[in-house]
């Protein structure tokens, strides 16, 4: 007899002497409907301990052999929080997350931190449920989604059952119908540390919230379209800054600069459509002052704010581990001078991006615009995940500032690991009196996208120079390849004029001759880093058409695997 049907028969005529002797085993005497009934019962009894016993196995076997269960209780814990979404936290969601195991559940239950929430928008049933699983722990208030008057009495009444000291975090949506709950953190934020105010239909007085002078120092502060008072001793240490869609109340600069110097652990810091009808009113920072060191800033938005603000707050910041920075303005003239700090501020999120935009623009005061394509999530700071890039415009007075702008680029460049991740440069240049930056292609050695736009023309002969290993500028070869940009597969020039097409198509002929020459039979096939992309004026074209060139590429065709394709542009 195997192990399974000794367990069986052990286990079945076990439980029938013992709880039905009347019964036998014998089919045969069961001749009568009461007989059959029982026996039904019986085994559906039977059945039901077989689904204990082996819900009992399962969990000794896991307890016992599951590297899961083996984990110690304070990171089971960590596991288990991480895996919920706090965004759409709920009773349900977490009673989801507990069948999946006992283990799970009996972790769940009893850990107070998967209860800390009291959100308007559950039932006052499953709000009871949270509260009594955290009797003793911190709790996060979140009034968001509005449900009507009875629903508000019924969150503001369980959140003033909370004992005020419990209170950490605060979730608000100001709206119309929920002042209670307004006037009740008016009189209790001494122990709140992250403050998320969301203006949406109040008046800048029902916006505003008065900080009590004592209590703990804020940790994450992000409003839009709400307000405090600057000045409070509370604003010190701040993890997060973000500030959105203010129109009154606004912070000066000293009281930014005072606040932003008090914090060096911050984390994010952005100011959005931040409106003042009267800038001198904001005031202005003393000169000189100390700088603003943020080591651990991440991501820098200043978009549309007041110049006093973004003049007298940017350049004093020394933030080095910053991956994503953006500031907007519509007067570009206005905005950020050509300073050390600032080249070094933007360093390392072009290091991390892999498209660099550049443009050189000289309409409205000649400023260079600098875009990696940075993404500034909209989110509150708890789901906020921004990403690398960089997209400011620099005040260029004159073209003898950007040889500089170059160099101390290149050396912040290096300072975070020597080379940038771009695989794609895009440059709109003005040409003529203002230098190209050849030094910055020193710095992209996986380049495989070069797209360059000069109507007049005057950078094409030096670069294609440059990519045919000549030094040009001070910039050439320095990785040990025999050219320069050894993945360039595209290669796009877009020019109205060429003002020395002899000496272009000379460059170009030699250029293609040497870094693309006609490989022999004993050549290995295939280069993965051939040209695949070549758009060049049309007159250049025609010229090194005729002129006739020696080359292992076919430009005479359409891309046809690792073929080569030119594209005409009308001069």
């Amino acid at each position: 007899m195997s192990v399974e049907q000794e367990i069986v028969e052990n286990a079945v005529s076990t439980y029938l002497k013992s709880s039905s002797p009347d019964l036998m085993t014998d089919w045969g005497s069961l001749g009568t409907l009461s007989a059959k009934d029982s026996m039904i019962d019986v085994l559906g009894r039977i059945q039901d301990i077989f689904v204990k016993e082996t819900a009992k196995l399962r969990r000794r076997r896991n307890e016992e052999h599951s590297s899961l269960c083996k984990l110690p209780q304070e990171l089971l814990v960590e596991i288990l929080l991480f895996s919920v979404d706090w965004r759409f936290w709920s009773v349900n969601s977490l009673q989801t997350l507990a069948r999946v195991s006992t283990s799970w559940r009996d972790t769940i239950l009893s850990c107070t931190r998967f209860w800390s929430v009291v959100d308007v928008a559950a039932s006052p049933a499953a709000r009871e449920v949270a509260m009594k699983r955290n009797l003793e722990g911190t709790v996060e208030l979140r009034c968001g989604r509005y449900l009507g008057p009875s629903r508000v009495t019924s969150f503001v009444r369980d959140v003033k059952s909370v004992t005020p000291i419990r209170q950490r975090s605060v979730f608000y949506e100001l709206r119309s119908g929920t002042s209670d709950f307004m006037d009740h953190l008016r009189s209790n934020n001494s122990t709140i540390t992250d403050l998320l105010l969301s203006n949406l239909d109040v008046g800048p007085s029902e916006a505003y919230l008065e900080l009590s002078e004592e209590g703990s120092n804020l940790r994450h502060v992000d409003l839009s379209g709400a307000t405090l008072q600057w000045q409070s001793p509370r604003l010190a240490k701040l993890r997060t800054l973000c500030l959105r869609d203010l129109k009154s109340k606004i912070p000066s600069s000293n009281h930014l600069y005072t606040i932003l110097s008090s914090s060096p652990q911050l984390e994010r810091l952005c100011l959005m459509n931040i409106m003042s009808l009267y800038d001198r009113g904001l005031g202005s920072v003393p000169t000189p002052s100390p700088p603003i060191r943020l080591p651990h800033l991440k991501t820098l938005a200043f978009d549309y704010v007041p110049t006093p603000i973004l003049t007298g707050i940017v350049p004093l910041i020394q933030a080095l581990a910053c991956h994503t920075v953006t500031v907007h303005e519509d007067e570009v003239p206005e905005l950020l001078e050509l300073q050390e700090t600032t080249t070094e501020l933007i360093a390392k999120p072009i290091s991390l991006s892999k498209t660099l935009k550049l443009k050189l623009d000289v309409e409205d005061g000649t400023c260079l615009h600098i875009r990696p394509e940075p993404v500034i999530a909209k989110e509150c700071v708890y789901w906020a995940r921004d990403q690398p890039g960089v997209d400011v415009k620099l005040a260029i007075p004159s073209s003898q500032v950007l040889p500089p702008l170059w160099r101390v680029l290149g050396n912040a460049l290096r300072s975070h690991g020597g080379a940038s991740a771009i695989t794609s440069l895009e440059v709109d240049w003005a040409g003529q009196e203002f230098q190209f930056p050849f030094t910055l292609l020193e710095h992209c050695p996986i380049l495989a996208s070069l797209r360059l736009i000069d109507y007049p023309g005057t950078t094409l002969y030096p670069l294609i120079q440059f990519l045919g290993g000549n030094s040009v500028g001070g910039s050439g070869v320095t990785s040990g390849q025999p050219f320069p940009l050894p993945n360039l597969n595209s290669f796009c020039f877009y020019a109205k004029t060429i003002p020395n097409l002899e000496d272009c198509v000379s460059v170009t002929k030699a250029l293609l001759e040497q870094r693309y020459p006609v490989k022999r039979e004993s050549d290995a096939a295939g280069d993965a880093k051939v040209l695949t992309d070549l758009r060049l004026p049309f007159p250049l074209v025609h010229a090194v058409q005729q002129h006739g060139v020696v080359t292992s590429l076919d430009f005479k065709k359409l891309i046809r695997g690792t073929k080569v394709m030119i594209n005409v542009l009308d001069t």
